[in-house]
């Protein structure tokens, strides 16, 4: 690889600014970035991805991860629940539980509080995101349950985190991971035309409460 030089625009493109971007979904957005640049970079170097393999895993396991939290976030307004509200697991398989769990209870909520009612197109199209989701989610959760895999090359007991034979092909890994994204990031841009009317009706509500409270002073 060829030594990045040091001079005035170089000094410029490396200072990071570490508090800028400091929301989940920001976060999503850069680990995101790593991961396509890393892959890329494999692909164009011609090496083998054994040596960044782990890195690389480590990056879509834990976009994942912020993707569950990021929904969970923003679609508690809308659930009402208080499952996993602080999110304190690297658990898959219980974030991805807790991340249907609120957008299920949303579109409960949306109907029985406000008369609105989501599409089938868009529960249907949310469901068929999920199964590709589920599987990528059981490849991490078998190869690293607790987010530690990746990390280290042993356990709490010292034992190898792999075993010589195991292998994945990353370009499988990548097809799932590209569709999880889509969920991943666009959920609160597909259900923002029924959460908007809902935000609406409680800005109108909480106008008309204000206006009648007024009145008595």
């Amino acid at each position: 690889m060829s030594d990045i030089p040091v001079n005035n625009y170089t000094r410029h493109q490396f200072n990071a600014y570490l508090g800028y971007y400091l929301s989940f979904g920001d976060y999503l957005y850069s680990y995101k970035a790593a991961f396509d640049a890393l892959l890329y970079n494999v692909y164009q170097s011609g090496l083998h991805i054994d040596h960044l393999a782990y890195p690389i895993l480590f990056i879509a396991r834990h976009c994942m991860e912020l993707g569950f939290k990021t929904n969970i976030r923003y679609f508690i307004k809308y659930s009402e629940k208080e499952d996993y509200k602080k999110a304190g697991t690297h658990n898959l398989e219980k974030l991805f539980t807790a991340f249907k769990l609120h957008i299920y209870a949303t579109i409960v909520n949306l109907k029985d509080k406000y008369g609105i009612e989501v599409g089938k197109e868009d529960i249907d199209e949310f469901n068929d995101y999920c199964n590709e989701v589920n599987k990528l989610a059981n490849i991490f959760h078998s190869l690293d349950k607790n987010s530690d895999s990746f990390r280290y090359p042993v356990d709490k007991e010292n034992n190898n985190s792999f075993d010589y034979r195991d292998k994945i092909n990353l370009l499988d890994v990548k097809e799932l991971y590209d569709k999880s994204l889509l969920l991943l990031t666009h959920t609160a841009d597909v259900f923002a035309k029924y959460t908007d009317f809902a935000d609406e009706i409680n800005n109108m509500y909480e106008q008309e409460m204000s206006t009648n409270y007024d009145h008595y002073y």
